[in-house]
């Protein structure tokens, strides 16, 4: 999402105190999606070699076809990584827009998503804190709670 040029409110501790941390996790994600092909592609070779169903070596031309596979795999699990982190961004800032109407201190558009960003961050941060990133997030984009005037705005237009 960074290098897409879009904000992002909050990145793991983690990854901004070891730069490197990306480098190797997309390495690792290469050896073993490398590692997974050459073993299926050993298992029909094999398959093939018992079965007599055409030449052995024809299995190790699915090593392609299972490298393709892991990245559309990889690509998938990225997209919904994303999306979830979108997902609990907004519902923060459905709860920092509610907060602040509630108290009768309409701000501007630029005001709430400044406040939201601040909040969802210092909240993403304690999470991590405390060991809970993962679940947190996953608590927060699944949620179902919404503030009552978003509901009732959205079901009676």
């Amino acid at each position: 999402m960074v290098k897409k040029g879009k904000k992002w409110a909050c990145l793991p501790e983690k990854v901004t105190k070891t730069p490197g941390w990306v480098a190797k996790l997309r390495v690792k994600n290469f050896v073993f999606s490398l590692v997974a092909s050459l073993a299926l592609s050993v298992t029909l070779f094999w398959a093939f070699h018992k079965f007599a169903v055409c030449p052995p070596e024809y299995a190790f031309a699915g090593i392609p076809v299972f490298l393709l596979f892991a990245l559309a795999l990889y690509r998938g699990a990225m997209r919904r990584i994303s999306a979830l982190f979108e997902t609990a961004y907004f519902l923060e800032y459905r709860k920092v827009r509610y907060q602040s109407e509630r108290k009768g201190n309409f701000q501007s558009e630029t005001d709430v998503h400044n406040r939201t960003v601040w909040s969802f961050a210092k909240k993403l941060r304690n999470a991590e804190a405390h060991g809970r990133f993962w679940k947190y997030l996953n608590a927060m984009a699944r949620t179902k709670k919404i503030p009552p005037d978003i509901y009732a705005e959205t079901m009676y237009v």
